[in-house]
């Protein structure tokens, strides 16, 4: 979630080609769906070599934005939001009344549909850890999305009629130099195999089965791309509710008819990309309720194992998978910054992508400690932290939920294709989540006031809290919140 309103040099070519994609090869489709609009994050990944080699070249970069108009977000959301015809209404079938959507709401189902027909799709291993140690209802059932679409065949008539037509699309001369390569007609040819085979599988899902809802927490990639552009032909109602923070690159373009945000500045930033506020429900973010009913590890044992001395505060700092030298910066900062003699204990946690060995980088200093996933549950971490430190991490977020503090760390980060491509990262600055560390100097100031400054700290919750009203400030629970709106299109 969040990201600024222009394109960045980034965003115009990812989404002028993107739309020279789906206008060029419009005509291939299956089922009646055009494919290119089946396959956008895999053209995506294509094309990341191109744009990230023409990043810097303003004068291409002009002329794609003026040929396509695109200069906003809006414009793009407008332009890729292509919709398959409306092919049947099944909307209107009496019988219809199951809910489909993946196996990481399963908690949610649970709880709150648990006299519902719920399909559960496995997607991803995140589904499947869901699902561990939950008695599902008899009335809800578990689709392996992976493992059909591997079965799935299709038609070699189909099929060959499809790749002559791609065939002699890529002969017209008139075509983006970038569709002339071999190397772009093996990846598209490759490519529509998957996309048949997509559609084939989820088509047959939305007819064999009473399916009248769909959700999913992202569309950008499938099955959420495929089912949001089947929702359109079958007129179903389709619900996009975001677990994590995204950015545009994971948002646009959307189809859904049903968006559950997460509060005010969720709301206000659908709207600015042309997201209708009929279509907008602020229900908060039903995975942070489920996590709080984690029992947390009781602090006397926490500070026990974790060798941390009753009277220190304790800050932690979550990664993410920036670039080396951001996380890098960030350890230089705590080094210099923080004396072992300071009653402050902070604890690193890696983000699991993260490779540094922060352990042999603090090898000497007994109030700085890492706790990976395997040594410690985050939920303990946070909940017996006082103050988080993040760039852009939900943990953010978490912390201020759990009434903790949070430091905004703006560390320079290079740029990278895919998470460092605007100003999403200084989301929690715009925010106002809390002080704002630029340098080594603002992270030594601002442990000088937590230690010397006995208001500091409530400054500094108080600061979490207001920004928390903004970020997420639902008038119930998410879940039973999410719960009635799904209710009401059953």
């Amino acid at each position: 979630m969040y990201g600024e309103g222009k394109l960045s040099n980034n965003y115009a070519l990812r989404y002028s080609l993107t739309k020279e994609f789906f206008e060029t090869f419009s005509s291939l489709k299956y089922l009646n769906i055009e494919l290119p609009l089946v396959i956008i994050r895999y053209f995506h990944i294509f094309i990341r070599e191109h744009v990230n080699k023409n990043l810097n070249n303003e004068q291409y970069v002009s002329k794609m934005k003026k040929k396509h108009s695109l200069f906003s977000m809006k414009d793009a959301q407008q332009a890729l939001a292509r919709n398959p015809g409306l092919e049947r209404d099944l909307s209107v079938v009496p019988h219809r009344k199951m809910i489909l959507m993946p196996a990481r709401f399963a908690p949610f189902a649970i709880k709150q549909l648990s006299l519902q027909k719920v399909m559960l799709m496995v997607v991803t291993d995140a589904d499947l850890m869901a699902l561990e140690n939950l008695t599902i209802p008899k009335q809800m059932q578990i689709f392996d999305y992976r493992q059909e679409l591997k079965k799935e065949k299709i038609p070699d008539q189909a099929f060959n009629e499809i790749k002559s037509e791609a065939e002699k699309i890529l002969t017209n001369n008139q075509i983006n130099s970038i569709f002339k390569s071999l190397q772009f007609k093996n990846w598209l040819i490759n490519h529509l195999r998957i996309a048949i085979r997509i559609t084939s599988l989820l088509e047959k899902v939305i007819r064999k089965y009473p399916i009248k809802v769909i959700v999913d927490h992202v569309e950008i990639v499938n099955p959420g791309t495929t089912l949001s552009l089947l929702a359109k032909k079958f007129n179903l109602p389709f619900f996009n509710i975001p677990q994590v923070f995204i950015s545009d690159r994971s948002f646009i373009p959307t189809r859904a008819s049903h968006h559950c945000v997460w509060g005010e500045n969720y709301k206000n930033w659908l709207q600015e990309r042309g997201i209708p506020s009929s279509k907008i429900y602020e229900t908060g973010n039903i995975n942070f309720e489920f996590k709080k009913y984690y029992n947390p590890m009781p602090k006397d044992k926490f500070l026990n194992v974790h060798s941390i001395p009753l009277q220190h505060k304790i800050i932690t700092f979550t990664t993410q998978p920036f670039d080396e030298s951001t996380n890098l910066t960030i350890v230089s900062w705590i080094k210099n910054a923080l004396a072992p003699t300071d009653p402050i204990s902070l604890i690193i946690r890696p983000h699991p992508t993260d490779k540094i060995d922060y352990k042999k980088l603090f090898v000497n200093q007994k109030n700085i400690m890492v706790s990976s996933s395997e040594e410690t549950n985050l939920y303990d971490i946070l909940f017996n932290s006082d103050i988080v430190m993040t760039i852009s991490s939900n943990t953010g977020i978490e912390a201020a939920l759990l009434g903790k503090g949070v430091f905004v760390l703006q560390p320079p980060i290079p740029y990278n294709y895919e998470i460092q491509n605007n100003n999403f990262n200084s989301h929690y600055v715009k925010a106002g989540a809390g002080p704002v560390i630029n340098n080594q100097d603002d992270l030594s100031n601002t442990l000088f006031k937590l230690i010397n400054e006995p208001d500091y700290v409530n400054n500094i919750l108080s600061q979490a809290q207001k920004f928390l009203k903004s970020t997420i400030n639902t008038p119930g629970r998410p879940s039973v919140l999410i719960y009635r709106i799904i209710m009401s299109e059953l």
